[in-house]
């Protein structure tokens, strides 16, 4: 299992820190900002594949296998786990390195999709971010 520290503040840092990276170089019209703002969504994507992928976000005492069921409901959503809470988020990370490895190329190649793409992945960003905090608060 892993650590919430590692489930919630890794990639808020990340995606603070990618959209700061992302903004500052478009505004100064840098294109390394460019590329370094994409690859730190891609390295989110690939850390929100891997914890998907390896299970680290189940929690490991959500319910006993062993117990027979009676019929009740197993849990109500508040009482979910802050790892569970997160599954969806985890999923759009991965989404937003796909869309970040997009707005990546398009920089390199001098495409005009970059800016698009480059709003796009600090709209779903920001809107991971803010879904984090929101199930941290809860």
């Amino acid at each position: 299992m892993i650590s919430n520290f590692t489930v919630i503040t890794v990639p808020q840092w990340a995606i603070f820190a990618a959209i700061t990276v992302v903004i500052y170089g478009w505004v100064e019209k840098k294109k390394a900002f460019g590329i370094v703002g994409s690859a730190i969504m891609i390295t989110l994507a690939l850390f929100a594949g891997w914890a998907l992928y390896s299970g680290v976000l189940i929690p490991e005492s959500l319910f006993d296998t062993t117990e027979t069921m009676d019929g009740e409901q197993l849990f109500l959503p508040d009482e979910l786990p802050v790892e569970g809470r997160m599954l969806p988020f985890y999923w759009a990370l991965a989404l937003n390195g796909i869309i970040a490895l997009a707005a990546m190329m398009a920089e390199i190649l001098d495409r005009r999709q970059t800016k698009i793409l480059k709003m796009i992945m600090c709209i779903i960003g920001l809107l991971v971010f803010f879904g984090m905090i929101g199930v941290a608060r809860m």
